[in-house]
């Protein structure tokens, strides 16, 4: 792991500065080793930054401790309570500590409720482009899955702008679907839902008797100091018989491979989940590790997230600089996340993903696979190290450069 000193802020840009792509290859993380060779690994949705301190602590006082079985109740009741805490003290949200369940991760979660929750012969509504798994999990549940591409009302004045397609998923809604996916902050184009969106959603769900799984993953990675999380859950107009909150601490503190989501929910939403068989399985599949990362992530890593969201920004900001220069390139630079996405529709390329991958050495995700109307983007991580994400930059401002003559 890559975290900084007790000497502040300073120490830690300059750890992340330092960081090279040989010295990721020699981490070993599947970002890093899918591609063989010369290849800058900029696809998986992880951080090259490490964790925090407290973080790291907490998994060496874990192992030091022998604390490496399955989750004891102590254990799992002071993640559920610091999960409560944080929903509180950051967003507002009165979590209470019972409504709060441990689960491996979001997606298992997700699976759980169509599968528990949803009749059968019903579909699964998901705004894309969406995040991968998504539009998968319905299918292998016994649900059909309603793609809803967005809205990308656009100016001469500025770049695309993502929003949801209300008026089809109210018709999916009103057709029977039985569920909808709700990604906020939204990978893969970083968007931070306003409050009139999430109500307009509430008011769809309230009104069709649609309940609403928000992927709230991204939570902690708003990037800009003047832009809010805001939980759907908060949200008047939004039910808690049809309301599912899932969030965990792996996206903001890099530790996705511990295994230790939390799903929120109350009203009849919570006692159906209580109540579910398979539901109950989950409960016991949630890391013990990762229930102490957790806890010591919300309770001490803050400053530490605080100084990895700057430096995020910073690199955005070096991301739309250099793709600004870029012809046939346009970015959509994130709000929340670390994670942009590209269009690269101009460059004429049916795979622009593996055009980079080739001729770039850069290995980005396909836009394709975030849903069927997405061919030509690609979903760019940011969250590396600022050299690193500078020969990002060189790499792709070449072969787009090679590619033009070309293709005149």
């Amino acid at each position: 792991m890559v975290v900084s000193d007790a000497s502040g802020s300073s120490s830690l840009v300059q750890v992340f500065d330092s960081l090279t792509p040989q010295q990721m290859r020699e981490r070993g993380s599947l970002k890093w080793s899918q591609y063989p060779g010369d290849v800058i690994g900029a696809w998986v949705a992880e951080m090259d930054l490490g964790t925090a301190p407290a973080v790291e602590a907490a998994i060496r006082q874990a192992m030091h401790d022998g604390l490496l079985g399955y989750m004891p109740p102590s254990v799992s009741e002071a993640a559920r309570e610091e999960t409560a805490r944080y929903q509180r003290e950051t967003f507002d949200w009165q979590v209470g500590t019972e409504q709060v369940s441990l689960l491996p991760d979001v997606l298992s979660s997700l699976s759980a409720v169509i599968t528990s929750h949803t009749r059968e012969g019903s579909s699964v509504i998901v705004p894309t482009p969406a995040y991968m798994p998504f539009l998968e999990i319905p299918g292998r549940n016994g649900r059909e899955c309603i793609e809803v591409p967005s809205l990308t009302p656009g100016t001469a004045e500025g770049p695309t702008h993502w929003e949801l397609d209300l008026g089809r998923i109210e018709s999916a809604m009103a057709a029977g679907a039985g569920l909808l996916v709700l990604c906020n902050p939204w990978n893969p184009v970083g968007r931070v839902l306003t409050t009139a969106e999430l109500d307009a959603v509430a008011a769809l769900s309230s009104s069709y008797g649609v309940p609403v799984f928000a992927d709230e993953i991204h939570a902690p990675l708003v990037l800009d100091e003047g832009s809010t999380h805001v939980p759907y859950a908060t949200r008047p107009g939004s039910d808690p018989d049809l309301t599912f909150t899932a969030t965990a601490a792996s996206k903001g503190w890099n530790i996705p491979g511990l295994k230790c989501a939390q799903l929120i929910a109350s009203g009849r939403a919570r006692q159906q989940w209580d109540a579910d068989a398979a539901s109950s399985h989950l409960k016991a599949e949630a890391s013990v590790v990762g229930a102490l990362a957790t806890i010591a992530a919300l309770r001490d890593g803050r400053d530490w997230l605080d100084e990895v969201r700057a430096y995020i920004r910073a690199n955005r900001d070096v991301v739309g600089e250099a793709l600004g220069g870029i012809e046939g390139v346009e970015p959509t630079l994130p709000e929340a996340t670390y994670l942009a996405w590209l269009d690269c529709r101009d460059l004429g390329l049916e795979q622009p993903a593996r055009f980079f991958r080739k001729e770039a050495g850069v290995a980005m995700n396909e836009g394709v696979t975030f849903g069927a109307a997405w061919s030509g983007f690609c979903r760019l991580n940011l969250a590396t190290g600022r050299r690193i994400e500078e020969e990002t930059m060189h790499r792709i401002g070449d072969a787009v450069r090679r590619l033009r003559p070309r293709a005149s």
